[in-house]
């Protein structure tokens, strides 16, 4: 499956990982608080092998660098990738604190979620964070998500969230 290249909203421009990326990426993986429920701060030197990776994605898999319009300042990431279930797509998403609610991430998210259920062919997306993560629960479920489960995984109780089903036409 083929995601688009670029997403556009009217405060953001959502594109693919390019080299200059890299610092900002190593950056996030290794900031504390937004790594806090997502396994803790990535060293350095497997951020760059990870940021490496993002530039090559395989196909049904897709990443974009979220940057405010007109400037290209990057703001964050939001990812869909196949979930752990095997069955579903899952959205998942890390933003630079400092721009922590202005609402950034919900139109970045809401507009993947957007493209991928109403032109991309999915019949839903989940997503999957944790229970103590209130910010990310909140958000998912202001973009219309349910929670479907909860279940213990990776050291922690884990919200699974599902998107409505596309409406049949």
């Amino acid at each position: 499956m083929m995601f688009p290249a670029e997403i556009r909203t009217d405060r953001l421009v959502l594109r693919p990982p390019v080299l200059r990326d890299c610092r900002f990426f190593v950056r996030l993986l290794g900031n504390t608080d937004t790594r806090r429920y997502l396994g803790g701060p990535v060293p350095w030197r497997h951020a760059v092998r990870r940021f490496r990776d993002y530039l090559s994605l395989p196909d049904g898999v897709a990443a974009w660098i979220v940057c405010r319009s007109g400037d290209d300042v990057p703001l964050g990431l939001v990812e869909l990738s196949p979930h752990k279930d095997g069955t579903d797509y899952e959205v998942s998403y890390q933003f630079d604190p400092a721009i922590w609610g202005k609402g950034f991430a919900h139109e970045a998210v809401g507009a993947v979620l957007d493209h991928v259920l109403h032109g991309d062919g999915l019949e839903r997306v989940i997503a999957e964070t944790q229970s103590a993560n209130t910010a990310s629960c909140r958000l998912l479920e202001r973009l219309g998500m349910t929670e479907v489960a909860r279940l213990q995984r990776f050291g922690a109780e884990q919200v699974i969230y599902r998107s409505a089903a596309k409406p049949e036409m």
